[in-house]
């Protein structure tokens, strides 16, 4: 009995570190919900956007999965998977370090295999030892997995410093992870304190667009599946906006006068949802405040 008590005190005061940073939402009534996007890849996504879409890949060689949410959503996520395919999650990609996609790597990865970017795998050394990845990288990977080349992709100091985007090269899919959350509903989100930055998020969505086929569908890190046509709306956005402060801040206007301003009407329709208006704007005002600064 005492092992065990030691061993469960040791397990929560992990579980508590690991999540320190972000806070773990109400989880009470939370569902999975499973799209077929192509062939054999599936888009799993929990209502009310309380964790990172995953992507699975269905197929003769098991299963494997990008993100894996929350731990306590572990179990609806495998009756999830159950109802597509008999097989064993056997590979599990992160696409960063954040908890709402990587938290339940140890409850799902127990005799899976554990990718991400190496900056993603110091990060996790915050968590139980089985959520750690034991395979990282710094530019790209392959894996030939369910008979298609899955690309894994580092884009650099975009959402943080350990962005992967996945593509699923045979069945036309990629998974962008937080690089891009597709709509209106959120502005994007930069973690400046992981590495993030908000010009490098502009090129790296440039990049994506000049090698995303035009009839590809994009699993974005949250929100509804979506193509290549909302990540170029998404991308005028971020040259518009990011214009539009940097100018305001040239003319010496200070961050409150600038949210007071807010954006033009055009936007009022966005960041309804996690990421505001007056958050993108300070988003935007810091990263650029610190892009100065080291200039």
């Amino acid at each position: 009995m005492i092992r065990i008590l030691s061993a469960t005190l040791i397990f929560v005061f992990s579980f508590r570190q690991a999540i320190s940073q972000e806070k773990m939402p109400d989880l009470d009534d939370v569902r999975i919900i499973t799209t077929h996007v192509a062939g054999h890849i599936y888009m799993l996504e929990a209502t009310g956007d309380v964790a990172g879409n995953i992507a699975v890949s269905a197929g003769p060689d098991g299963i494997l999965v990008i993100d894996t949410q929350f731990a306590p959503l572990a179990d609806s996520i495998l009756t999830a998977l159950k109802r597509i395919t008999d097989g064993n999650i056997r590979t599990i990609i992160n696409t960063h370090h954040h908890t709402d996609h990587s938290h339940g790597n140890g409850a799902l990865g127990k005799s899976a295999i554990i990718i991400a970017h190496s900056n993603a795998r110091k990060r996790l050394l915050e968590m139980p030892g089985e959520a750690w990845p034991v395979i990282t990288f710094d530019r790209q990977i392959s894996i030939h997995f369910n008979d298609e080349e899955i690309k894994v992709i580092h884009y650099p100091h975009g959402h943080t410093d350990n962005d992967v985007v996945v593509l699923f090269t045979g069945s036309n899919v990629v998974h962008m992870g937080d690089l891009w959350n597709s709509g209106i509903s959120s502005f994007p989100t930069v973690d400046i304190d992981a590495g993030g930055s908000i010009m490098g998020m502009l090129k790296n969505i440039e990049d994506l667009i000049r090698i995303i086929p035009e009839d590809a569908q994009i699993i974005p890190g949250h929100y509804a599946l979506s193509d290549l046509q909302d990540l170029k709306r998404t991308r005028d956005m971020l040259v518009d906006t990011i214009d539009l402060v940097r100018h305001k801040m040239s003319a010496g206007m200070s961050l409150e006068h600038i949210i007071k301003e807010g954006f033009p009407v055009k936007y009022d329709g966005w960041g309804t949802a996690y990421t505001n208006g007056t958050t993108w704007i300070e988003n935007i005002y810091h990263g650029l405040e610190k892009k100065t600064n080291k200039e």
